[in-house]
């Protein structure tokens, strides 16, 4: 289980965000407190700015026994920086995170699921500083995806990460999806697809990752379970859909299945 830990305006441009009233730190405590209930250990994919402003935030989270990733500094689409301006974007957010938590961060996940065959330059700057990645999301979809990538975890190759390479000692962790007759794969993991699709669905491509025995990658916004997100022009339809029945929903996955960090999962 993972959440990506960002603010509900944090999808509009980064110059903009100051206009807007913090909401991340009481949506996240409704998290936190149904993962203390059904005692369930998740993967925090921090945006660094969130951290930086509400560090007592990621203590809680930390002294909860989840683990703390990095989601950079500034949730910036990857397919729209360069090389340079995402190393400073990542090492900024990892100093921030690394001075609050005390640990070594290890893993990150894209913003927007930004990564594609574009900018596949960006695993030479992740193996730099990290030991696994989720970015790769194996759909095809109007905004991200790459269809026919792997949906399990495995070690991406220098010459090309959509290939594994069992020597290499770098992981990613594609999010959770479930294929489909004729339209491929569709995406179960989280998010819009959790509060969109039927659960019976999600449940049913949960079940059949575990049972060819492998983990599924699920994540979770703090918007996701805030009904009372403010209402902001520039968003489209989807960001609201179901937010009236989605922490029920994503309760039902926290009864009926078993979920824990990447580092427990995957690492240990």
């Amino acid at each position: 289980m993972s959440v990506d830990l960002e603010d509900y305006y944090c999808d509009l441009p980064f110059s903009s965000w100051s206009k807007y009233e913090s909401r991340v730190v009481g949506s996240t405590k409704v998290i936190l407190e149904l993962f203390d209930k059904h005692k369930v250990n998740a993967t925090f994919f921090t945006l660094g700015y969130v951290a930086e402003r509400h560090p007592e935030l990621i203590e809680e989270i930390k002294s909860k026994g989840h683990e703390i990733a990095t989601h950079g500094y500034s949730h910036t689409d990857l397919r729209k920086m360069d090389l340079k301006t995402f190393e400073t974007d990542l090492t900024k957010s990892l100093k921030i995170l690394e001075q609050i938590s005390g640990e070594k961060i290890l893993g990150f996940r894209a913003p927007f699921f930004s990564i594609d065959k574009r900018n596949f330059w960006t695993f030479d700057v992740l193996k730099k500083y990290l030991e696994y990645d989720s970015s790769i999301f194996p759909v095809r979809t109007p905004l991200y995806g790459i269809a026919g990538a792997k949906r399990y975890p495995y070690h991406p190759s220098h010459d090309n990460p959509l290939k594994e390479d069992v020597n290499d000692k770098f992981l990613e962790i594609p999010p959770a999806t479930l294929p489909i007759p004729i339209i491929g794969n569709i995406p179960i993991a989280g998010g819009f697809h959790m509060r969109f699709l039927p659960l019976s669905i999600v449940k049913s491509g949960i079940k059949k990752i575990n049972k060819n025995g492998h983990p599924a990658m699920c994540y979770v916004h703090p918007k996701d379970l805030d009904p009372e997100t403010p209402r902001i022009p520039e968003y489209s339809w989807y960001y609201y859909w179901g937010l009236d029945n989605s922490k029920k929903k994503f309760e039902s996955l926290l009864k009926n299945f078993s979920f824990s960090s990447v580092r427990e999962t995957v690492l240990s």
